[in-house]
């Protein structure tokens, strides 16, 4: 039991590294070596828990998507109109990517590498879910469910990046105001 866990706090330090050292390098600008030097562990133990850098990525943000999810069930109220379930997630993803400013970097850079997207829709399923419902419903625009994220996420890590190098925008910015605007891209009624 005491290996187990061992073994697992040393698979979340090398991803916990994995992100912080692609947020100031880039996918690219990273190696194995350079997260198990980062990391204080010897290079050959990466490779006990991935096969490659490729594999250690995926994992990374496996790990984010599974953070995603989960505050999007705890944010969510099936009894609620799905506009106000949306604001809700909307400020839950906004806090929790202002908490650590790393994830949103990964996600914009990770989303992007071509075939690394392959199984993004697949580790967002309770989000596309929602919003395939939402939009069968036609309470959102009949648009792709990629541009419908697009334009609700696109907005809250473009908000984080202008807080992190603004020295006091979170204090002048209406959260609610930004989280509303989002809506109103993707809404397809008029309140």
């Amino acid at each position: 039991m005491q290996a187990r866990k061992k073994t697992e706090e040393k698979r979340s330090k090398i991803l916990d590294t994995a992100l912080s050292l692609v947020t100031k390098n880039g996918l690219h600008g990273i190696s194995m070596k350079m997260i198990a030097n980062e990391a204080n562990i010897a290079a050959g133990t990466i490779y006990v828990h991935f096969t490659n850098k490729e594999e250690m990525l995926a994992s990374v943000y496996e790990m984010i998507t599974l953070q995603i999810n989960q505050l999007v069930k705890e944010h969510y109220d099936e009894n609620s109109p799905f506009k106000k379930n949306f604001l809700n997630i909307w400020n839950a993803i906004l806090k929790a990517y202002l908490a650590d400013r790393r994830i949103p970097d990964f996600i914009t850079q990770y989303a992007f590498v071509e075939g690394a997207s392959s199984g993004i829709s697949d580790m967002l399923e309770p989000v596309y879910q929602l919003l395939e419902e939402a939009r069968r419903d036609q309470v959102v625009k009949d648009i792709p469910i990629a541009g419908l994220i697009a334009l609700t996420h696109g907005p809250i890590t473009g908000l984080v990046r202008m807080i992190g190098v603004t020295k006091g925008l979170l204090k002048e910015i209406d959260v609610d105001m930004y989280a509303q605007s989002c809506w109103d891209a993707i809404s397809n009624k008029e309140d």
